[in-house]
């Protein structure tokens, strides 16, 4: 049974094998098909659009079958049992990408999905839940990479908090933590006093880092900590710690000083791109002007998914020892 939950288990290099796969698959370099006649599930149980869109045009790119499903459409919403419902799945499907969490409730996400890896004993692939987001991160790497060459390990990459009027998760922010701690990157990460990461992935960065050499660096303060940075990250994430009300409220004082703007963006390098990883409202983490302007990789990011998604299926699934990377 194979799973891929986050970077944990993954080595800095085969992390980068599997982002070069990627690019391979973009390019035409690699066009195979590990997925023929294979039948790949979609089980989501909250909205989606680059992510599910991404992994259906992939799966059947790959030669399979991508069959989705809400949780709504399931006997789930009659109160069947994850249990029962992924036990049973395992008997007509080849794997599962899965989407779930509520952040009312930190961890049950992870858990739901440990418990339909362990039930179904089908590879699970990770589409976010309330702890990580491994595939938009790769397809974040994938741009700079794109972008910067090998160099993008030296550019300096803020990814910084930004509102949002729902709570999202810290999948993506985690995911890029770990990403840059096992690749070496230059990585700063910006946010309030109440958002912190979760200690568990500040303890791996922290004993990756020593490894890989890279530099992580973190600010409450959004204005020092853009200066000089050659890419700005804007991503809303909700509090592990503050209660649903009083959050709503504290965030809603700070929002403003935690916007991307233009006196905010002018502070970074001249050259230095935006990203965002979507959906965003222009307004709520970084203003129009810059969402939509020439500096910004928002689009570059969403295509990236397709030929991220296309390297995390292949690697799980190919005969070849090479590409079995997760």
């Amino acid at each position: 049974m194979k799973k891929f939950f986050d970077f944990s288990d993954i080595r800095g290099e085969d992390l980068e094998k599997l982002i070069d796969l990627a690019l391979d698959y973009k390019t035409g370099k690699v066009n195979d098909q590990p997925l023929l006649d294979k039948n790949i599930g979609l089980l989501f149980n909250v909205p989606s659009t680059r992510t599910r869109i991404s992994f259906q045009t992939a799966i059947k790119q790959l030669g399979g079958e991508a069959l989705t499903y809400s949780a709504n459409e399931l006997q789930l919403a009659n109160k069947e049992s994850m249990k029962d419902t992924a036990t049973v799945m395992g008997k007509y499907l080849d794997g599962l990408v899965v989407r779930w969490y509520n952040m009312n409730d930190y961890g049950y996400g992870r858990n739901t999905l440990e418990e339909i890896a362990l039930n179904s004993q089908l590879p699970v692939i990770n589409a976010l839940d309330d702890k990580d987001h491994p595939c938009q991160i790769m397809a974040d790497v994938l741009t700079l990479k794109e972008k910067y060459g090998q160099q993008y390990k030296k550019k300096k990459v803020l990814f910084t908090w930004g509102y949002a009027e729902r709570k999202k998760s810290p999948g993506c922010t985690h995911s890029m933590l770990t990403a840059a701690s096992l690749l070496g990157m230059d990585l700063r990460i910006a946010h309030p006093e109440g958002y912190e990461l979760d200690d568990q992935y500040l303890s791996f960065a922290k004993q990756a880092a020593q490894k890989s050499g890279a530099n992580i660096e973190f600010s409450n303060n959004l204005d020092e900590a853009i200066e000089d940075v050659d890419v700005v990250y804007a991503k809303a994430w909700g509090s592990l710690s503050l209660p649903g009300y009083e959050e709503q409220q504290y965030k809603s004082e700070i929002r403003d000083q935690w916007l991307v703007n233009h006196e905010r963006f002018a502070r970074a390098n001249q050259d230095a791109y935006f990203i965002n990883p979507l959906p965003i409202i222009r307004g709520d983490e970084a203003i129009k002007e810059i969402i939509d302007g020439p500096r910004s990789l928002m689009y570059d990011t969403a295509e990236n998914r397709l030929h991220v998604q296309k390297a995390t299926l292949a690697s799980m699934y190919s005969k070849d020892k090479n590409l079995q990377l997760v």
